[in-house]
């Protein structure tokens, strides 16, 4: 079998070939080009030392930042590639990184200190597939196993126990048996990774396209990571909306949810408020009156902790602290609801609630999509329209409110925009200046400190 590489990639190995060293793309590009993907980057592997590509490459520039690892970056064909020497990891003392690593002439001794068979295998024109562990057959067969002892690699860097997870999520694959017992055995020590590379991780697991991963990945692992979420599971939701229990709503949401972060995100932890709200009524229904604003609070305490960016929690605790709203599809409604929370987050609730009512029973399917996908289609009109929703879709300013009444910044410039904007919303033909200026003349003696 032959795998097509780049230019640059093939100078280099050719270069070194003729330097007398063997070299081979190696890892993740490998398995990339056996699936037929294009792979983004290209890492090449030679018993060369660092000093000795140093000098091959002389001609070329050069980053030398891993040298210490035995890695340097060169450049061929405008593109960097990562020279690393053939080497054998130390002791990982901190579950992280290596204390120390050694050189080895043997390439096999380097494909043995790797984390999945998938991506221990080599390649180059000259010498063809280098499979020592068997990374044909699993990518045949669709299965992430660790090579040699499961154990002893998730223990080298714990965060491999993510990674086989998301490897399986991407690519469709499933965990071998030996492999998922190890990392559910040591899914514990994933407390002792940076949290910014945790979620970094679980970003790329969550976006992933096989649901059935990410669904394994939760079952064994979230009592460590969210055991908010892990606790869902036997909290029972007996009324006329749902037919699972809300651990088993959330993972429905998160198999309809889209493949982008805010959403998927939302989705685990949208209900989890719900443990802690749940009441019985008389006839035996049950109730999670203000769940939603507890689930915003343990989001965001749970983000907080896993590092997410600013920007993501702050659209999952919009979306979590409007989910429930119910969304009438008319043009005013939507538009004061977009005044209130904005065009991003109205457009983003209303998606999340197609995912949500879709984990329902079909009761709540037939009762709410319509109206949601209604909502969406006039959200779009106005959009399209370019109707004002907010304040800063006035065609008046707040200082053209402080000149026309001659105050200074004060709430009133605010309580007459507010005012102005209500009216607008209801009739989008009276956001023109002379209206909007009559309209403040005429309510200036409502307001105080005037």
């Amino acid at each position: 079998m032959k795998i097509n590489m780049p230019a640059g990639a093939e100078w280099i190995i050719e270069k070194l070939k003729l330097a007398g060293f063997d070299a081979y793309v190696v890892g993740g590009c490998v398995r990339d080009g056996l699936l037929g993907k294009t792979p983004t980057d290209w890492d090449i592997t030679t018993p060369a030392k660092p000093e000795e590509i140093s000098v091959i490459f002389a001609d070329q520039k050069q980053v030398s930042i891993g040298q210490r690892h035995g890695t340097i970056s060169i450049k061929s064909h405008e593109q960097y590639f990562e020279v690393t020497t053939y080497r054998i990891d130390g002791v990982y003392s901190d579950g992280r990184r290596p204390d120390a690593v050694s050189f080895t002439n043997e390439l096999t001794e380097d494909l043995a200190r790797r984390d999945f068979t998938i991506n221990a295998m080599a390649y180059n024109h000259h010498a063809g597939l280098v499979d020592p562990f068997n990374g044909v057959d699993d990518l045949q067969i669709r299965q992430i196993r660790c090579v040699g002892d499961a154990e002893l690699r998730f223990g080298e860097d714990y965060l491999r126990i993510i990674r086989a997870y998301r490897f399986a999520a991407v690519l469709g694959f499933s965990l071998e048996e030996g492999t998922k017992q190890a990392a559910v055995s040591g899914r514990r020590n994933l407390h002792q990774i940076a949290r910014e590379r945790v979620q970094a991780e679980l970003s790329k697991l969550l976006i992933a396209g096989n649901f059935a991963a990410i669904k394994t990945f939760l079952d064994d692992c979230a009592d460590t990571l969210f055991p908010d979420i892990a606790a869902l599971g036997g909290v029972v939701q007996t009324n006329d909306y749902h037919v699972y229990d809300v651990y088993g709503h959330t993972l429905e949401v998160l198999r309809n949810a889209p493949p982008l972060l805010h959403q998927r995100v939302a989705a685990l932890f949208h209900d989890v408020g719900k443990a802690h709200t749940k009441t019985t009524d008389d006839a035996g229904i049950d109730h999670f009156y203000g769940h939603g604003a507890v689930s915003v609070e343990i989001a965001k305490k749970s983000l907080k902790y896993w590092c997410f960016d600013n920007a993501t929690t702050a659209r999952v605790l919009d979306i979590i602290k409007y989910h429930g709203r119910t969304v009438l599809p008319e043009k005013t409604a939507i538009k004061r609801f977009i005044s209130q929370a904005g065009v991003q987050t109205v457009a983003d609730v209303l998606e999340f609630q197609m995912a949500d009512n879709l984990g329902k029973s079909q009761f709540a399917i037939d009762t709410t999509l319509p109206r949601i996908k209604k909502a969406q289609e006039i959200l779009s009109q106005i959009l399209e329209e370019g109707e004002p929703a907010t304040v800063k879709d006035l065609v008046i300013t707040g200082k053209d409110v402080m000149d026309l009444l001659n105050i200074q910044p004060s709430p009133v410039v605010g309580k007459h925009l507010a005012r102005l904007l209500e009216k607008v919303i209801e009739n989008p033909e009276l956001n023109t200046l002379e209206s909007l200026q009559s309209m403040v003349l005429s309510h200036a003696g409502l307001d105080s400190g005037q």
